[in-house]
C-alpha cells in the first residue's frame, strides 16, 4: 500500500500572522515543504496539503498539487492533529500503509529523511508511530508568582543532561491503522534522532528573520533540501 503525505496548513496563527504565507527568501514559508514532497514524491507517496486558505489554495494550483479544503470544525487553535489526518483520510477514502506529516514550520529536512522513517518502522513492527527529535540542552523552569522555580540542580552544567529530547516538527508519520474508524492514540512512538544537520521549528518571527537571513546566501539554501 501506498503512503500518504499530508501537508497542514491552516490559515490562522497566533504568534505569527499568517505564517505560512509569510516570504522566505522570496517564497511563502508553505512553498519549502511542498518543494521538498514533491522532490520525494513517488508511486509510493500520495501528496494532499490539507488547509482552510485560499491564497495557499492557489499556490497548490500553481504548484499542481492536490488542495483539500480543511472544515471549520478543525481550522481552530486548539485542533489536535490527529482529527486533520482523520479527516483527510474520510474525504480522500483510500488505504494507506503510513501516514506522513510534514509541517510548513520546520523546512530543514534531508531528502533521505521521510524515506529512513519509513524503514525504520517497518523494521520494528512494535512501533505505531515515530517522531524526528533534537536533544535539549536547555534549562527550564516555572514561574510562580514571579519567583523563579528551575527543574535542574543549580551545580548542573549544559554537558550533563543526556536523555531530554524535543520534537523538530521536520516529521511525523502514523500508521493508518490509528485512524481506521475511530482516532487511536500512538502506544509506542519511534524516536529518530537529529544528528549534524541543522533544524528549526518556526514559533516566532525570530525565527523565521533568521531562516531568511540563513538563506541570503545561495551556499545555503540547499539546506531546505538536502541531498542525502
Amino acid at each position: 500500500m501506498n503512503s500518504l503525505i499530508i501537508i497542514p496548513a491552516r490559515k490562522g496563527s497566533k504568534r505569527v500572522k499568517f505564517k505560512n504565507l509569510v516570504k522566505v527568501n522570496n517564497k511563502p514559508l508553505i512553498y519549502w515543504t511542498i518543494n521538498y514532497a514533491k522532490k520525494i514524491k513517488n508511486k509510493n507517496y500520495d501528496l494532499v496539503i490539507s488547509s482552510d486558505c485560499n491564497k495557499i489554495k492557489k499556490i497548490c494550483n500553481n504548484e499542481d498539487v492536490f488542495f483539500l479544503k480543511r472544515p471549520k470544525k478543525i481550522s481552530g487553535d486548539h485542533i489536535s492533529m490527529h482529527k486533520v489526518i482523520f479527516e483527510v483520510l474520510k474525504k480522500i477514502k483510500k488505504s494507506y500503509k503510513y501516514i506522513i506529516l510534514l509541517q510548513p514550520t520546520s523546512p530543514l529536512r534531508k531528502l533521505s529523511l521521510v524515506s529512513n522513517a519509513i524503514k525504520i518502522l517497518d523494521k520494528h513492527v512494535k512501533f505505531d508511530s515515530l517522531v524526528h527529535l533534537a536533544q535539549d540542552f536547555s534549562f527550564t523552569g516555572k514561574l510562580k508568582k514571579d519567583m523563579w522555580k528551575p527543574d535542574f540542580n543549580i551545580n548542573k552544567r549544559t554537558q550533563d543532561i543526556k536523555n531530554k529530547f524535543t520534537p523538530t516538527g521536520a516529521l511525523y508519520v502514523y500508521r493508518s491503522f490509528l485512524y481506521k474508524k475511530n482516532i487511536k492514540q500512538p502506544k509506542k512512538t519511534y524516536g529518530m534522532i537529529v544528528k549534524d544537520e541543522p533544524w528549526i521549528d518556526i514559533d516566532f518571527n525570530r525565527d523565521l528573520e533568521f531562516l531568511d537571513f540563513l538563506l541570503k546566501k545561495e551556499k545555503n539554501r540547499k539546506l531546505l533540501v538536502y541531498n542525502k
